[in-house]
């Protein structure tokens, strides 16, 4: 039996265990914390620590910290990109990971899901104009029943299903569903285009304010704001100016 961050976590006693505990050791820490989680969960082979950084939306600096610890742990080595030495612990601290993350997960956190799946996706709908205003604009949810809106490709919906399970997360398709607290609705394509934007993939922005101009009623000040935020030269205006 474990205890992490006053979880109690159980596990089968092997050796697989034992070299968890040598490596903790090493490495100083009280057992995990949620940073050390989220690198592991994140990391890929041949990784820049700049990709990991930016998939987990940290620091570089921070991020090399740790992964720096990791790798005079022999979890981690850098070698033209990130190497993993010991897929085994990876996947056994990726395990105990989840349950880290799934205790009181945070916003922020549960934006950084997707990125740890290995599947592709994209942020759409409501959630492409929250990230392309820059977090500015937020239309029908709140702490109580937020929901978080992503395309995946029709062949990964189970195992997004079963992802986003794993951390304890809801799931919806195709639609919204009330539920409680943070979850995501998946909508399954056969075929989508990506851009990078503040840790996340996400619809393009020429798409995302076609898709906001559909709604006015709804995104009309939320075009305003990407107007402003990229040049697009829309001519909207829905703020009241002051008339002297």
């Amino acid at each position: 039996m474990f205890r992490v961050n006053g979880l109690a976590v159980c596990y089968r006693y092997s050796d697989k265990v034992l070299n968890c505990y040598r490596y903790i050791d090493s490495m100083g820490l009280d057992f995990v914390n949620r940073h050390v989680a989220k690198i592991l969960l994140a990391v890929r082979d041949g990784d820049s620590i700049n990709k990991v950084s930016e998939r987990i939306g940290s620091s570089y600096s921070y991020t090399y910290e740790w992964i720096q610890r990791l790798e005079d742990a022999e979890v981690l080595k850098r070698n033209s990109g990130i190497r993993i030495l010991d897929e085994e612990f990876v996947e056994l601290f990726k395990d105990i990971g989840k349950t880290v993350l799934r205790k009181d997960l945070s916003l922020d956190e549960a934006y950084l899901l997707p990125n740890f799946s290995e599947m592709e996706y994209r942020f759409s709908k409501t959630d492409a104009v929250y990230i392309w205003t820059k977090g500015g604009y937020q239309v029908g949810r709140d702490r109580n029943d937020y929901p978080i809106f992503i395309d995946v490709y029709k062949e990964d919906l189970e195992d997004w299903e079963r992802f986003f399970d794993s951390f304890g997360v809801e799931t919806s398709v195709g639609e919204r569903e009330q539920k409680q607290g943070i979850h995501f609705v998946l909508y399954p394509v056969d075929e989508m285009e990506t851009d990078w934007m503040d840790s996340a993939s996400v619809t393009p922005l020429s798409e995302t304010v076609e898709w906001a101009e559909q709604f006015r009623a709804n995104f009309q000040p939320a075009l305003e704001m990407l107007d402003e935020i990229h040049d697009l030269d829309l001519g909207v205006e829905y703020r009241e100016r002051n008339v002297m």
